[in-house]
């Protein structure tokens, strides 16, 4: 067993569930920032005043909430690390659930922003050490973007079980992916969701093609789904155009009932009315995302949340030398 009277969790105010969840699977006590706004938009994050841990275990996820954007996030996050360093903190281990910007890592033209380059300096120069998140878009990137240990939690494994009991094991099971690139994370679905009792779970995939950043059209599908229960499974949900076309295009070669699951539910406007819209089973999220978005929409009775702080927890226990916690 770990000592764990050296590291402290830290949290800020929005991420306080997913923090407590997280600070119970490790044993170690969680303390809240305050966070305070002035008139003019300048911020100031504080801490308790009381001794500090050697090593802080920073939460907070990088995604915009009901009362900040994404960036007053990545600054109160930039400030709570320099704060705890300059206050004597040896070690800041960032633990991020969703990780704002990971989709911008790459140039497709010399003048091009990436912006997880720029968020990982900024966090890095603050003070961070290493980082640990959620299904990131691309974990070669963020390694290499971050000066430091980084790691990137595969959330399968617990959504998958939490699925699997809403699943009617009378009927079979198909994962579709709702492009090429989510063909790798249908495959590690379909293991998932395999057992002897269902046997295996068919494959199918929607061939598409984006016309605008917000729209994209299908062209082709492959595989087997009349009369199946079909999960559609990426790794986030944003404005839903994406995953509502895949359900459509389910149903209309057949499928029972169509569920779609993704780590991420950022859940922007228009996706709660898109995905109830094409007549979705079912929305399955983990947790990464502090704010509820299907509130007051005809989504929210189906929507289903999954706590993969404990995942996270075993992760970086796993992966941190014995008393580095």
């Amino acid at each position: 067993m770990m000592s764990r009277t050296s590291c402290g969790c830290m949290t800020l105010p929005s991420d306080a569930a997913f923090a407590r969840s997280f600070s119970d699977a490790l044993g170690i006590a969680c303390t809240e920032a305050r966070v305070r706004r002035f008139p003019d938009g300048e911020l100031e994050v504080q801490w308790h005043p009381g001794a500090m841990p050697h090593t802080a275990v920073v939460v907070a996820s990088l995604a915009a909430t009901q009362t900040d954007s994404l960036h007053d996030r990545l600054m109160q996050l930039v400030f709570g690390i320099h704060q705890l360093k300059t206050a004597g903190v040896e070690r800041c281990i960032g633990v991020v659930p969703y990780l704002g910007y990971a989709r911008s890592d790459t140039k497709t033209a010399p003048t091009d922003m990436v912006g997880l380059q720029i968020v990982m300096r900024h966090l890095h120069y603050a003070g961070m050490d290493a980082l640990l998140t959620v299904d990131v878009h691309t974990p070669a990137a963020l390694h290499n973007a971050f000066t430091g240990s980084a790691w990137s939690v595969n959330a399968v494994p617990p959504m998958a079980k939490a699925l699997y009991a809403h699943l009617p094991a009378q009927v079979p099971l198909s994962v579709c992916a709702p492009d090429v690139g989510a063909w790798k994370r249908a495959r590690a679905w379909a293991g998932a969701l395999s057992t002897p009792a269902r046997g295996a779970v068919e494959l199918a995939m929607v061939h598409k093609q984006r016309i605008r950043p917000d729209a994209v059209t299908h062209d082709a599908f492959t595989g087997d789904v009349e009369g199946r229960t079909v999960v559609v499974v990426d790794d986030m949900i944003s404005t839903g155009g994406t995953m509502a076309q895949a359900v459509r295009t389910c149903y209309e070669h057949g499928a029972h009932a169509v569920w779609a699951a993704a780590t991420h539910g950022l859940l922007v406007d228009p996706a709660p009315v898109r995905l109830a819209e094409v007549g979705v089973k079912g929305v399955l999220i983990a947790d990464t995302i502090p704010d509820d978005r299907t509130v007051n929409t005809p989504l929210a009775e189906r929507l289903h949340v999954v706590d993969v702080a404990p995942t996270c927890a075993e992760e970086l226990s796993a992966v941190l030398p014995t008393g580095e916690l």
